[in-house]
């Protein structure tokens, strides 16, 4: 009977017992794959999402606070008079602000923007009681307190350019006049030389000598764009991953994208529109129709007459969601911009799209002083 007992106790599982432990097994280890897969997957989506929101953010960020400190330091019309005209063109001003806002299949959208340094400690200041400025000098003269900054510009840097602004030109409205730096200040003795003006725009509005004080400093001239070419040579932006890019010293570049100093700002940026309200119109920019697409200072559109910028921006994930391919496309926020269409493939995404309106407070300032003054 031992023996029995024995025997039965050594007895090992039958292969039903067997099949039903294997069972249950695979069963609790797709169970617990199934939850790892799954978490995993909204880990990452929630984590594409995160990184899409806070570039986004970051876009928005440096693309509007540029845009409200545009046309810093420019004259009444929105331009400033000599070096560099619009598009190149030497002899017709260069503006505070420039839309280029549907490239179509040429280039992405961009905006450019215009003005002196709104740092007051590179600044210098002029007075006739120092030095008398003809309209063909070739030196820039700073009172003594503020020799110093003159020592700040060289041509063979970034600061080969200098501006200078007067709230009263000569012709009763603000003034604003950019020279090509052609040497290297003297800090000592407060001068800056430069190269003559001699554009027309520039001789128009000098009007027999300069203002009589004005404030001079070096020149910021920046540009954003959307990089989704990786065919040129340059960046990193490409169809699958566009990217905003940064042009932090635009100089004579204009339209011209993109370089290989451009700096990039913001990965999954797909899309970069600007509307313009002309608050100096009588309109209500309360109201959405007196919002309009892009904005031309060389054409009829008047820089006093600026009130606000809108910028719209799409963003997506850098990664698309496979497990939702069906219920994310291209969004076009701008039905003038052809550069996205509307009915696109579905792509499977994630997209958000920010928009935000911020005063252009230097056309505004424009707006006041050329009210005040009696021509």
């Amino acid at each position: 009977m031992l023996s029995r007992n024995r025997s039965m106790a050594q007895r090992g599982f039958t292969l039903i017992e067997l099949l039903i432990t294997v069972v249950l097994s695979s069963l609790v280890g797709v169970l617990i794959y199934t939850v790892f897969i799954s978490q995993t997957e909204a880990y990452r989506q929630q984590a594409d999402m995160g990184t899409m929101q806070q570039n986004l953010r970051i876009a928005m960020e440096m693309v509007t606070r540029d845009v409200g400190s545009a046309g810093f330091g420019m004259a009444g019309d929105g331009g400033t008079w000599g070096l560099d005209g619009q598009d190149g063109q030497p002899n017709v001003p260069l503006y505070g602000i420039r839309i280029i806002d549907d490239w179509l299949t040429a280039g992405p959208d961009a905006i450019e923007m215009m003005m002196m340094s709104p740092d007051r400690n590179n600044w210098g200041f002029t007075s006739n009681e120092v030095a008398r400025h003809r309209c063909d000098t070739e030196t820039i003269t700073f009172t003594p307190s503020y020799a110093a900054a003159a020592g700040l510009f060289d041509s063979s840097t970034s600061t080969n350019r200098i501006m200078c602004f007067s709230p009263v030109g000569r012709l009763g409205r603000p003034a604003s006049y950019l020279w090509s730096v052609a040497g290297v200040g003297d800090a000592s003795a407060g001068t800056v030389p430069i190269t003559a003006g001699t554009q027309t725009d520039y001789t128009a509005q000098c009007n027999r000598g300069l203002p009589w004080m004005m404030a001079c400093g070096p020149v910021r001239h920046v540009a954003y764009y959307i990089d989704s070419n990786d065919t040129d040579g340059f960046g990193i932006g490409s169809a699958a991953l566009p990217v905003l890019y940064f042009v932090p010293d635009l100089g004579a570049s204009q339209g011209i994208y993109p370089s290989a100093t451009d700096i990039p700002v913001a990965l999954g940026i797909e899309d970069l529109q600007f509307q313009t309200c002309e608050a100096g119109t009588s309109v209500d920019c309360e109201l959405d129709s007196s919002w309009t697409p892009g904005y031309d200072l060389t054409g009829t559109s008047a820089w006093d007459n600026l009130g606000g910028i809108r910028v719209n921006m799409t963003a997506r994930t850098i990664r698309p969601d496979l497990n939702r391919v069906s219920v994310s496309s291209p969004i076009d926020i701008d039905p003038l911009d052809f550069t996205i269409a509307a009915s696109a493939n579905l792509d499977g995404y994630h997209r958000r799209v920010a928009r935000t309106e911020v005063k252009t407070r230097n056309s505004i300032g424009a707006w006041q002083m050329m009210q005040s003054q009696a021509f």
